[in-house]
């Protein structure tokens, strides 16, 4: 049973377990990040603030993502 065990560790850390796993994460990026954009930009649409505080905003909440997630590899 041991050998069970230890083919699906082995599978899941594989190549094909690495590629799920980065293509599952950049996915999950792109979602996060387009919400942020969608956000801002109905946002700024609404309330026709500056196009200077939009730039400013959607830089600082990349880097804010960016800071948060970076811990979360391995």
């Amino acid at each position: 049973m041991s050998n069970d065990t230890g083919r699906s560790e082995n599978a899941a850390s594989g190549p094909v377990g690495t590629v799920v796993r980065t293509l599952g994460r950049a996915l999950g990026d792109l979602i996060a990040l387009s919400l942020w954009v969608l956000v801002l930009t109905l946002l700024f649409l609404e309330t026709g603030w500056p196009r200077w505080a939009f730039y400013a905003l959607l830089l600082a909440g990349v880097g804010v993502y960016v800071a948060v997630t970076a811990a979360w590899i391995d």
